[in-house]
């Protein structure tokens, strides 16, 4: 299913920042799709369920979250940090962080998956070192 990808800071994922990101915590609070609860019916996917989450600049796969406050029907938010940089525009216009947000438009593709959740340290290592190997 397509969805228009949302991202940005959550206060669970500030406080995994501030906690240490090789924690668990971290990985629950930034690993994680919130999508509504209509959306996830129709993806067939569950609380603790995978999709992998695909756009032009890549793919990852993440956990779902029920959305707890009301989104729009077909969007998905992905808090920021190394999952979500998997699928947005990766251009920094030199400040160092990808775009997250003001980039109109930006659909993903979002499957339901069983294929392997990847932490913070295996994701870096995949995206940053073994593709450059």
């Amino acid at each position: 299913m397509k969805f228009i990808l949302n991202t940005g800071r959550t206060i669970w994922q500030g406080e995994a920042i501030e906690a240490g990101k090789n924690l668990d915590l971290y990985v629950k609070a930034a690993g994680v799709a919130y999508i509504n609860e209509e959306d996830m019916e129709k993806l067939g996917v569950k609380e603790g369920d995978k999709v992998k989450v695909k756009s032009e600049y890549g793919e990852v796969v993440v956990y779902v979250k029920k959305a707890t406050e009301r989104m729009p029907e077909g969007m998905i938010y992905i808090p920021m940090g190394p999952w979500a940089n998997s699928v947005v525009k990766p251009d920094t216009h030199s400040t160092g962080m990808p775009t997250f947000k003001g980039y109109p438009g930006f659909y993903v593709e979002v499957e339901k998956t069983d294929e392997e959740f990847l932490d913070m340290r295996a994701l870096m290592r995949k995206k940053y070192i073994e593709s450059v190997e």
